[in-house]
């Protein structure tokens, strides 16, 4: 964890450092067409007058501005934010991921993402988000970056159980697609399709949600529509 915390302030630290010392540069740089007024007269004071009262600042007494090292360190703030997964695979408890809950509160829609595509890590932390949207906030469906055909088919696997999911897989995800094709997805697929057998009166479906190819399930649809 103190790993992922370094990186994350490593990215924060030019941005707050940026976003500090803005202000300041923006006061000290004076329009080109400003003229600098002259110096006032300086007032002959007598030598005998009483010495002037100094006038408080208007609010009572300003707090002196912070220096750049004042400023708390973005590590620091992650570290009173940040909740350490308890491991980075599908399986087992899910209660770390309920501060996970908690941000995504009544969202209808989660968008869960990865850096890197064919990295274990990043599909085996998305199956467990899904175990955990669907397991605890209601969620079913699953919405992915692969073509409608594919999602078709993929979704009359995990409801009905139709086609053998290698098979789908290899045919369906080629060219663009191909990094779906992974240990990790089929786990998880084949999860959703567990899960399905378990609650068949409330099912989880799978969508594919790219344009990219159509196959002939699609037409298929639309040739039944047409009809």
């Amino acid at each position: 964890m103190r790993t992922h915390k370094a990186l994350l302030a490593a990215l924060l630290v030019p941005l707050g450092a940026t976003l500090a010392l803005a202000p300041a540069a923006s006061a000290a740089v004076a329009p080109a067409s400003a003229a600098t007024p002259p110096a006032p007269a300086a007032a002959s004071v007598p030598a005998d007058a009483p010495a002037a009262t100094p006038i408080a600042p208007l609010g009572g007494p300003q707090k002196p501005k912070p220096t750049p090292a004042a400023f708390r360190s973005p590590e620091a703030a992650l570290d009173r934010v940040a909740h350490p997964l308890r491991t980075t695979e599908p399986r087992g408890s899910l209660t770390d991921l309920r501060p996970f809950g908690r941000m995504v509160g009544d969202a209808k829609v989660v968008g869960v993402g990865e850096a890197t595509h064919n990295s274990h890590e990043f599909f085996t932390v998305k199956h467990r988000v899904l175990r955990y949207l669907v397991e605890k906030k209601g969620f079913r469906a699953f919405a992915l970056e692969a073509s409608w055909s594919s999602g078709l088919r993929l979704d009359a696997y995990i409801t009905r159980g139709e086609g053998d999911l290698k098979q789908i897989m290899d045919e369906e995800f080629q060219g663009s697609y191909q990094f779906w094709n992974t240990a990790e997805y089929r786990d998880l697929i084949q999860w959703m399709r567990a899960y399905n057998i378990k609650h068949p009166k409330d099912p989880v479906r799978f969508v594919g949600d790219d344009n990219g190819f159509a196959g002939g399930e699609l037409y298929d649809k639309v040739g039944a529509y047409a009809a």
